[in-house]
């Protein structure tokens, strides 16, 4: 049976999370993998990505969505404090018509003591399939990306919005900072061949890619990123830059990244593994650790595609990262 959120317009049936977004999108979601939307949405995204390391497989998926309940659920808010993971797929509102999809986990995080606390989320995986490119579908949702999330947590966690936008729901419904952070392919620490092959199987060469992404307000972060691996069965992402979209000044506040990276890898990638355990991400901790108790701040780079174009034909100097390229 359905049922419609109080405060959040946001319809419910069991699992499964249905609303429309600004510019008209209809948006199904859900937090479980039981409810039949991960197999939509990993149908589109099985198409989407194309280098296995980058990739999480079904039951990585699966895996994750269990997270979001019962004791795994109670022992990571423990750890990490309140959070959802969400798959949902985006549907033509006339007709239903999947056009894409996008996977994230999103969590309460603060800036500065209490004073500040924001919603941060990891926008791990986002596409528009093959037939509905070009149609500005990308764009669209985008645009919307903060207010759906924002409403997807606001009615799975309501008691944990931040304060000032829990007061500002009440009147007008406007949700509060909302930080975006995705990977980026580097293509200067990218072999040849993958390079290659996701320009040809996704149709959008990687530099093309950052300028895209830059034009929608994304600023690489100045830190050196890798993703842990993702399964036991897979290795450590070094060909990855980080970025944030939508960042308010031209540094990042290291206590905010660090708070999120160790949301984002405990939960996402290690799926609840004791992050001191994976090097990969205790290296990373421990430097954000230093930088916040120093007052650090980490610096965003603005993705201009004629600096990229220049150093990658640089063959003499080539710059070792696309933070080099950038700097």
């Amino acid at each position: 049976m359905s049922s419609r959120i109080a405060g959040t317009d946001v319809v419910a049936d069991g699992t499964r999370l249905r609303l429309v977004s600004t510019a008209g999108l209809v948006i199904d979601a859900t937090t479980s993998a039981k409810d039949g939307l991960l197999r939509e949405f990993y149908s589109d995204y099985d198409r989407a990505f194309v280098l296995e390391n980058e990739k999480e497989g079904y039951d990585g998926f699966v895996e994750c969505l269990k997270l979001n309940d019962g004791d795994a659920y109670a022992a990571l808010v423990k750890r990490y404090g309140p959070f959802r993971e969400f798959v949902m797929v985006v549907r033509e509102p006339e007709t239903d018509v999947r056009l894409g999809g996008a996977n994230f986990i999103i969590f309460p995080v603060s800036t500065a003591g209490k004073r500040n606390v924001v919603l941060s989320m990891n926008l791990n995986y986002v596409f528009v399939n093959p037939e509905a490119r070009q149609k500005g579908v990308f764009r669209r949702l985008m645009s919307d990306l903060p207010q759906i999330a924002y409403r997807l947590f606001g009615q799975s966690n309501p008691r944990d919005l931040p304060e000032q936008g829990r007061v500002r729901a009440q009147k007008r419904k406007v949700q509060p900072q909302v930080y975006i952070f995705i990977e980026q392919n580097d293509p200067f620490r990218m072999s040849v061949e993958d390079y290659d092959r996701d320009t040809k199987l996704t149709g959008l060469d990687q530099v093309a890619r950052i300028g895209l992404w830059s034009r929608l307000g994304a600023k690489i972060v100045d830190f050196p990123y890798v993703q842990p691996p993702l399964s036991k069965d897979q290795e450590a992402d070094a060909t990855l830059a980080y970025a944030v979209l939508w960042a308010p000044a031209a540094k990042l506040n290291a206590c905010l990244l660090r708070s999120h990276l160790e949301r984002f890898f405990g939960i996402s990638v290690l799926k609840g593994v004791d992050l001191s355990t994976e090097p990969i991400a205790a290296v990373q901790l421990s430097e954000l650790a230093t930088r916040c108790a120093n007052n650090r701040h980490i610096p965003l780079l603005d993705g201009k595609m004629s600096a990229i174009e220049l150093a990658l034909a640089n063959s003499a100097a080539r710059p070792a990262t696309l933070r080099d390229a950038l700097r």
